[in-house]
């Protein structure tokens, strides 16, 4: 913790002394991201706000103070993953030029996931979209606006407390790991590129339309009730219409109970699993995604954290070779032990 006369030191520096005390390949590097960031988005798509302001910060905690610009270099992953994803923009021309799977996973889900009903055989989604509430349209559409911010605030939580320790190494596990699985999620979309329930209840099963819009779904009753415009806005901006398979709505939200489990709250622990299972019963409500889909972002999850387990025990090993292994001692789902502090 930084002391109250270093924090006194801090209050009186002037600007050019903390732009002198910035290492200059720390300079480089954010000079390089925002650079390189700013100037792909000038030239393709133009700027917008978000963007700016976002770089703003990342330059911002460059110059501060040594803490902050640990903490830039701590979160670089979901500065990553950020900055991905607003590329994906650019390669979206791309879906054009492959298959889109429109009608498989449909027949898969009707066939496997099938609700029997009076007017026959329909998938999850078909039935919500014939029998939905109020009250329900407002606890999914706020399930599915807060999955994003709470996966990424957990990060940024686990980074500014995690100093040192068990807490500073799962954080950097929770961020890397975060990064990996969403990649994989993003490159899945141009291998597989699947189209969602709302696409199929608006186009139907034939070749894929390439004209077709970004749509909030059903989130947009959410909207409606709500006087506002922010899923109808959120999702205008879509880069991946044909990217159901994987839901990253569902594997976000896993990997976070998967890695609060290890702060040894048992409220933590509940909170967060019960959110995932919220979330992955909003996207088939919502009309986002099909259960398959929900199960195979949920796949992806568990596969991101057992690889960052697993280099982390491996790691720790190493680096622990000479010393006597810890009494092994049993994870349990929602009550784990407490291994973390901060």
């Amino acid at each position: 913790m930084v002391a109250n006369s270093d924090r006194e030191e801090l209050r009186g520096l002037s600007l050019a002394v903390r732009f002198r005390r910035i290492p200059a390949w720390m300079a480089l590097l954010v000079g390089t991201i925002v650079v390189g960031y700013l100037g792909t988005m000038a030239l393709t798509i133009g700027l917008r706000g978000e963007q700016i302001l976002v770089c703003a910060v990342l330059l911002a905690a460059v110059v501060w103070s040594d803490r902050t610009r640990d903490f830039f270099l701590r979160t670089l992953p979901l500065t990553f993953y950020g900055i991905i994803y607003d590329l994906t923009h650019l390669t979206e021309p791309l879906v054009q030029k492959l298959h889109v799977h429109v009608a498989e996973p449909y027949r898969f889900e009707l066939s496997h996931f099938g609700l029997r009903t009076s007017s026959g055989t329909l998938t999850i989604n078909q039935y919500f979209a014939l029998h939905h509430w109020a009250w329900l349209d407002l606890v999914t559409g706020t399930a599915y606006l807060v999955f994003l911010y709470a996966a990424l605030g957990f990060g940024f939580y686990l980074v500014w407390t995690g100093r040192g320790g068990p807490r500073r190494r799962l954080a950097t596990g929770y961020t890397w790991a975060f990064l990996a699985m969403n990649v994989a999620g993003f490159a899945t979309y141009y291998l597989y590129p699947a189209a969602p329930p709302w696409y199929v209840a608006q186009w139907g099963l034939g070749p894929a339309n390439f004209a077709a819009q970004p749509s909030p779904a059903a989130a947009i009753r959410w909207d409606q009730l709500m006087g506002v415009h922010y899923f109808e806005s959120f999702y205008g901006r879509s880069a991946d219409i044909f990217g159901a398979i994987p839901s990253l709505h569902a594997a976000q939200p896993l990997l976070v109970f998967l890695f609060a489990r290890h702060l040894g709250s048992r409220v933590l622990s509940w909170t967060t699993g019960l959110y995932y299972l919220l979330v992955c019963f909003s996207a088939l409500y919502l009309q986002h995604h099909y259960l398959l889909d929900v199960l195979i972002g949920s796949t992806y999850a568990l596969v991101a954290y057992a690889a960052e387990r697993a280099i982390a025990r491996w790691t720790a090993a190493r680096s622990q070779r000479r010393e006597t292994p810890p009494t092994s001692v049993r994870i349990h789902l929602f009550d784990p032990p407490r291994l973390v502090s901060k």
